[in-house]
């Protein structure tokens, strides 16, 4: 059965160019790239995506290293993808 999950790859790894090595490893495990994106997310989106953190003590910290330069979005798709 094919299902559909999403990544984020992380803005230490665009910074650092690790983007290419990063989306063959994703390619070489078999997962079809079904949309892409590169955006920055503002500090309000990082808190709304990770509200379910909000209570924990790295909350803030979370936020500011999301929301400090670019990340990559992507939806993927792959036969028992999820697992």
């Amino acid at each position: 059965m094919s299902n559909r999950t999403f990544t984020m790859i992380k803005p230490d790894a665009v910074e650092n160019g690790h983007l290419g090595a990063i989306l063959e490893k994703i390619n070489g495990a078999g997962f079809k790239i079904i949309a892409m994106k590169l955006t920055k997310l503002s500090k309000e989106k990082a808190e709304k995506f990770y509200e379910v953190h909000n209570e924990r003590p790295f909350f803030g910290e979370l936020v500011s290293f999301m929301s400090r330069g670019a990340i990559v979005a992507a939806i993927l798709e792959k036969d028992n993808a999820v697992n």
